[in-house]
């Protein structure tokens, strides 16, 4: 791999309709010494053969193909493959401004950070604005401070994601995630990453747009298994905090919270879940009667009247699921209603309304 400033890690499965937004996008970059490291994890689509062709064309461009291996393991190949001064992530279905790195690289000299974090927008398949992360002003976190404000970046899920960030590749070269992991190895490497490193800087530049498909998406798993494979993240995490002194209260209510969300999010797939109510009964308890549900709840139930918190009591787990269950119930026979209503000619329509009304 030839030296270059920073490299840019791209795993790649199954994605070929977004590639050519995705390398306009990289081609357009203000700053250009980056070399982009693309690592196809087995793509049975002709993702492999659009990336190669990019990389025949540009030599700041390097294909790796591997039998698929999961996410998690081809993120640990591409981590053990480094050897630029600075590392940053894309995910090649998304779009992000021609500043992108930029901004980044900018910060970095700017303030001679380990870390760099960006603002992202978050849109839905028809590339609408959904969301965007929590408005935070540009500022720098050095020593003492990165343990004050780590909390608050977990909560925020600033340490969810892999793209709107630049690493000094130093500390991240023996962040590793196991292969099993099939949700949140964003999470484990940001935060291996950041008890070992020594400044964080955010900055307000909305330049990446993170897209959100449904028909691919790793959060469609079914209510229980979501809850169990994210729960196993967070007790990570909460391991991982303790062991390298980073375990505060305002760490464990971070956390906390975060078990707490994912409970709620599991009830709400499964009420709406085409399935018995009795199988619905059946896998909400194994949510909310989770042992560290549980626990999360008690110690954080005082603030659960908090906006921001809006959590579900364990002993309410199953009526949430009978109202909310109700509640897609009803909307689905409105929506059947109005598609019948559709179908009917509008001097028929209008007949009949006018016999109801008599």
């Amino acid at each position: 791999m030839s030296k270059r400033l920073i490299t840019i890690i791209v795993t790649v499965y199954n994605i070929a309709p977004y590639l050519e937004r995705f390398f306009e996008c990289l081609k357009a970059q203000t700053f250009e010494d980056y070399m982009a490291l693309i690592i196809d994890d087995g793509s049975t689509d002709n993702s492999l053969s659009v990336c190669e062709n990019h990389a025949a064309q540009d030599d700041r461009i390097r294909v790796v193909h591997l039998e698929h291996v999961g996410i998690s393991q081809a993120r640990n190949i591409a981590l053990s493959m480094l050897d630029t001064p600075f590392t940053t992530s894309l995910d090649g279905d998304d779009y992000f401004d021609k500043d992108y790195l930029k901004h980044l690289i900018d910060a970095q000299h700017k303030y001679n950070a380990d870390m760099v974090i960006s603002n992202v927008i978050f849109r839905n398949e028809a590339l609408e604005e959904t969301s965007r992360f929590v408005a935070r002003s540009e500022e720098l976190f050095e020593g003492e401070q990165i343990r004050q404000v780590l909390p608050a970046l977990l909560a925020e899920n600033r340490l969810n994601y892999l793209y709107g960030r630049l690493y000094r590749t130093e500390p991240l070269k023996d962040v590793r995630v196991e292969p099993d992991v099939m949700q949140g190895s964003d999470t484990v490497i940001n935060c291996q990453y950041v008890v070992k490193i020594n400044s964080i800087a955010v900055i307000e530049n909305y330049d990446y747009n993170y897209i959100r498909y449904k028909s691919r998406s790793v959060t469609s798993y079914k209510g229980d298994e979501y809850f169990s494979r994210l729960l196993r993240l967070n007790l990570y995490v909460r391991d991982l905090m303790r062991r390298k002194g980073f375990y505060t209260p305002e760490m464990e209510e971070a956390i906390d919270v975060r078990i707490l969300f994912t409970g709620r999010a599991a009830l709400q797939r499964i009420a709406g879940a085409p399935l018995p109510t009795n199988e619905k009964h059946k896998r909400a308890s194994q949510v909310a009667q989770n042992e560290e549900y549980s626990a999360s709840y008690e110690r954080q139930k005082d603030k659960a009247s908090e906006l921001y918190f809006r959590v579900i009591p364990p002993d309410e787990a199953l009526a949430y699921i009978d109202e909310t269950a109700a509640v897609y119930r009803d909307a689905e026979n409105d929506a059947k209603k109005e598609k019948m209503r559709g179908k009917i000619p509008k001097p028929l329509l209008k007949l009949y309304r006018k016999m109801r009304n008599h």
